[in-house]
């Protein structure tokens, strides 16, 4: 699909159609002075056909049919513009691929674009509609008390002092900010109105956002799924290359030097530590700074031993997730010569990167919906005393179902009751330190041998020659290799074998546990099989 610039544009996002065409809108339409019209809840007002096959035409097409609504399929015989409520325009020649123009201005929603004009609405707070405070964040989210909002649904965008707000299930708000900049007025996408009236602007808000939206893996050079020991490697690469010291000593300035180093080792304190690690990759830096602000683990330990913060709502393990317990069927040769065994299960994980929908991570999140409540402490009076308590709050993450494979290592003398631990493997919930996977291993039962305790018991059937006799029999053991037993040859002329009789096999049993150069016996109980009948000639 050919696709050309729209007039006025200002800046561009980039922008894929169902079919995988790949398309250039425009941000700047509008002059930002324009009065707000209404829409559809995604920000679309209409699509206008130009006449002919050329997009660059300017010239209508005066067919009805060429100004279709939002939600009608675009041939590809036609060409023309989108219009959405930001002034973004995408002109296509014919010969482009079907497509609607509520899927173009839904998906390339410029959120935190602005111009020179309106960065200052950037970390700025509104009273909105005389009802509660909002904030237009730094990093194109637009923060409300609202379920949609912190389930990281709302964004916004400015041109001028035009503002746009798209406000999850609430849809496309257009409103203009008056000359003092001190309140804005305008209306929702289906022409209810709406107003502003501002509160405050928090100075420090663009480097929070900067610290807020730095990405720490990226920072160091790791991959997301990178090991401890990837971590450390890149601490001490980038550590030395930028060491003040080492950077004085070269006659440059030190004092970028000495802000990169800052930012590397604050990176490496928190994805070196796999409590705050795990609270980062799954809640962000806000996480990690309310874990810090609570003590750390230090923190949980003393509300641990303090009654009264158990009594009301801040004991042990209050920023921990539950723990999750199950049984894990093994069998007896795993016991005995160890080994891994591998299983799945389904637990809810955090979408890293998912809070805000892109163009850019659209795919990856898609299959990401809300995650359930957080929870914060918050100070109450309760009868003259001033109390914590804990209450639940909207998340702003995204969270779904997603399989892990837990790889057991069975150890050599394990058995049926001992746990094994996957630390912060259980379900995720943002600001929380994830439980442990506890997995209780149970011996699934054998044809032959019965485990008691480091030693094996095992059933020989003899015939009733064989018990008088003297016999030799052999059978394998757990690992495979053969076990020979047989008729003691010092006592073989007088040794009758007995019904339910035992012979010990020294050595011959369970590894033991944390010991394996050491075994336990292996116990062997005859039964005699005796005949049914006799024949004439064993009866003489």
């Amino acid at each position: 699909m050919i696709v050309k610039s729209a007039t006025r544009l200002a800046l561009c996002v980039l922008f894929t159609l169902k079919g995988g065409t790949t398309a250039f809108f425009g941000f700047g339409g509008s002059d930002g002075d324009e009065k707000p019209v209404k829409s559809d809840p995604f920000g679309c007002i209409r699509w206008a056909g130009v006449a002919g096959c050329n997009a660059e035409s300017e010239k209508l097409d005066e067919d009805p049919d060429a100004k279709k609504s939002c939600r009608s399929v675009i041939k590809s015989t036609q060409s023309g513009f989108c219009k959405c409520s930001w002034g973004e325009e995408s002109r296509v020649d014919c010969g482009h691929k079907p497509f609607t123009c509520e899927e173009v201005c839904s998906e390339s929603f410029p959120g935190g674009e602005t111009d020179q004009d309106s960065e200052w609405l950037k970390g700025t707070t509104w009273n909105w509609n005389n009802w509660r405070n909002v904030r237009f964040l730094g990093n194109g989210i637009f923060d409300a008390p609202t379920e949609d909002c912190a389930g990281g649904d709302c964004f916004w965008t400015a041109k001028g002092n035009t503002v746009f707000i798209l406000w999850g299930d609430s849809g496309m708000h257009t409103t203009v900010i008056d000359s003092s900049k001190k309140s804005m007025k305008g209306i929702r996408h289906d022409g209810d109105p709406c107003s502003a009236v501002f509160v405050r602007k928090e100075n420090n808000d663009d480097e929070d956002n900067k610290d807020e939206d730095e990405d720490l893996f990226e920072l160091l050079g790791l991959e997301y799924d990178a090991t401890e020991q990837d971590i450390k490697k890149s601490f001490r690469k980038l550590s030395r290359d930028y060491h003040p010291d080492r950077v004085r000593s070269s006659g440059e300035c030190p004092i970028k030097a000495e802000k990169m180093f800052d930012r590397i080792r604050n990176a490496y304190e928190i994805l070196g530590d796999p409590d705050t690690r795990i609270l980062y990759e799954t809640g962000g830096m806000e996480a990690v700074k309310k874990f810090i602000e609570s003590g750390g683990r230090e923190g949980e330990e003393q509300r641990g031993r303090d009654p009264f913060a158990m009594m009301f709502g801040g004991g042990r393990n209050s920023n921990r997730g539950r723990d999750f317990e199950f049984s894990l069927k093994v069998s007896l040769e795993d016991m005995y010569n160890g080994g891994e065994v591998r299983t799945k299960v389904n637990r809810r994980v955090v979408c890293r990167g998912c809070r805000k929908i892109t163009t850019k991570n659209k795919e990856k999140c898609s299959k990401c919906g809300k995650c359930p409540p957080e929870t914060r402490t918050v100070h109450r009076q309760m009868g003259g005393f001033m109390v914590q308590q804990q209450e639940q709050v909207p998340s702003k993450e995204r969270c779904k179902e997603e399989p892990a494979e837990l790889v057991v290592t069975v150890e050599k003398g394990m058995d049926t009751g001992a746990r094994i631990v996957f630390p912060r493997m259980s379900e995720q919930k943002p600001g929380q330190i994830p439980g442990d996977i506890i997995l209780e291993l149970d011996t699934n039962p054998h044809p032959q041998f019965i485990r008691d305790g480091d030693n094996l018991k095992t059933t020989m059937h003899l015939s009733l020659k064989e018990a008088l006799t003297g016999f030799e029999h052999s059978f394998k053991h757990l690992d495979g290799h053969l076990v020979e037993i047989e008729t003691d040859p010092e006592t073989s002329s007088n040794d009758i074998i007995r019904p339910f009789q035992k012979r010990t096999l020294k050595g011959k049993g369970m590894p033991v546990h944390n010991f394996p150069s050491q075994f336990g016996n292996m116990i062997a109980e005859f039964e005699i099989d005796f005949p049914k009948t006799l024949t004439k000639e064993q009866k003489e």
